[in-house]
């Protein structure tokens, strides 16, 4: 179980965004990775759809040693600052992990 924190509207008010997130475990197990972003607008109905992509560190490793984190995403509006997002996180590195969820993104 995890929780990220974002900057950014629940769908992007223009074509591109940048923005930045912290990925952190809610449990006691797992690693964080910190990314700054870039999202775009895709259409798809009531308040859009959203894809992007990120770079930033962290220590998703089995080692848990801080390196270099790649991040793609995925989301579509269903309430007024509200949408349900689908994130991948890779830590390249030998070692290097795969993390991803499905969550609602809520902004304020």
């Amino acid at each position: 179980m995890a929780a990220i924190v974002s900057s950014g509207a629940a769908v992007p008010v223009v074509p591109l965004q940048l923005q930045g997130s912290l990925f952190v475990p809610v449990t006691g197990k797992g690693g964080y990775a910190a990314t700054a972003e870039i999202r775009g607008l895709t259409g798809g109905g009531f308040g859009g759809a959203y894809i992007g992509a990120g770079v930033g560190l962290g220590t998703l490793s089995t080692d848990n040693s801080v390196g270099s984190v790649f991040t793609v995403f995925a989301g579509k509006s269903i309430a007024p600052f509200t949408s349900v997002e689908l994130r991948l996180y890779k830590e390249p590195k030998d070692g290097g992990a795969t993390a991803g969820f499905v969550g609602v993104r809520f902004s304020f």
